[in-house]
């Protein structure tokens, strides 16, 4: 499958907005490995992908229930290993140098059902398969425009096991969640005024329920940050989306100094020292409108098996094992 530079998939975007042609596009989150397909030219044996959210409801393959209970084991990294990442990140946000830093790993996993199904067998508003390279199946949309060019972005970020007593209160009163909310909700808004006319917050720190496949259920808090696109949106899709990458809630703020950061940070913490496709976006145009998803809840398919990529915002008031232990939580997969 043809893998395309930065350079490429802007003009590839482009061109194919400019044709009102519909359009999947997978971007890495070092942006040097992408793909961009019209949707007639994707076959489910190579790509598989489901988009199902207020905007749209696109998907090539066909959902299923699994007969047998789903079966989940993690082998997380040491923790010597993260606490030593931690405490570099940890310096540098003391230091000013970051406001906020999203720290991620891979953690070796296994699971009782082929690979190329598990995609078949989750439930998520976006779901991503690539043949022997990962499955995704993300709850975080990116950004979606609709036919009036109205952009909206929802930014995820603070997650609780929604059984704690007063879990909603507790999560939303919490000093560190809130700080690193806001902290976000902000980066989003100054991404927007690069390319919009104006910029508005629709909705702060509203509450979504997200099941695990044991049953538990977590509790996650988003915002809604708005703003509206030139008429001639679709002319420059690949121009204006990539202004917006990396996404804010998967790096950090300022954004530049965060990702010098994260990239000496994770250099032990991922295979091949690098994140990949992980916490990079996916999307799709129909032609008229356009929605997109963050690339997290992902498993990767490596030569060593399956691991699965997880992580956290960090700020000065973060604590490395109540981190190190959020990791396990994020480690699911929604089934039917």
């Amino acid at each position: 499958m043809l893998k395309l530079s930065e350079r490429d998939t802007v003009l590839e975007m482009n061109k194919l907005g400019q044709l009102s042609c519909p359009f999947l596009f997978i971007i890495g989150f070092d942006k040097t490995e992408n793909i961009v397909l019209p949707l007639d030219e994707i076959s489910p044996e190579e790509i598989k992908y489901a988009f199902k959210d207020d905007f749209s409801t696109y998907q090539n393959f066909f959902d299923e229930e699994l007969e047998s209970e789903l079966e989940i084991s993690s082998e997380l990294i040491p923790f010597e290993l993260y606490k030593t990442s931690f405490d570099f990140v940890k310096s540098n946000l003391e230091l000013g140098n970051s406001f906020l830093t999203n720290l991620t790993v891979s953690n070796k996993i296994k699971v009782n059902i082929p690979f190329e199904k598990i995609i078949n067998f989750t439930k998520a508003k976006y779901k991503l398969w690539l043949k022997d390279e990962f499955v995704c199946f993300s709850p975080e949309s990116f950004v979606s425009v609709d036919s009036v060019g109205k952009i909206s972005s929802f930014p995820m970020k603070g997650t609780i096991d929604a059984s704690l007593e007063n879990a909603e209160e507790e999560i939303l009163n919490d000093p560190k969640e809130k700080y690193e909310h806001t902290t976000i909700v902000d980066l989003i808004r100054n991404d927007l005024s690069k390319i919009c006319e104006r910029v508005w917050v629709e909705r702060f720190r509203y509450i979504d329920k997200i099941r695990r496949n044991s049953g538990e259920e977590l509790l996650q808090v988003s915002s809604e940050v708005c703003g509206q696109l030139p008429h001639d949106w679709r002319n420059n899709i690949g121009d204006w989306f990539f202004e917006l990458l990396p996404a804010g809630s998967i790096s950090g703020a300022p954004k530049e100094k965060t990702l010098e950061i994260i990239k000496e940070a994770e250099r032990d913490l991922h295979q091949d020292d690098q994140r990949k496709y992980y916490t990079g976006v996916f999307g799709l145009f129909d032609g008229e409108i356009l929605t997109s998803a963050v690339m997290i809840r992902f498993i990767e398919k490596s030569m060593d098996g399956l691991v699965y990529k997880s992580g956290g915002g960090l700020t000065s008031r973060s604590d490395a094992r109540k981190e190190y232990e959020e990791l396990n939580q994020k480690i699911y997969v929604p089934i039917f």
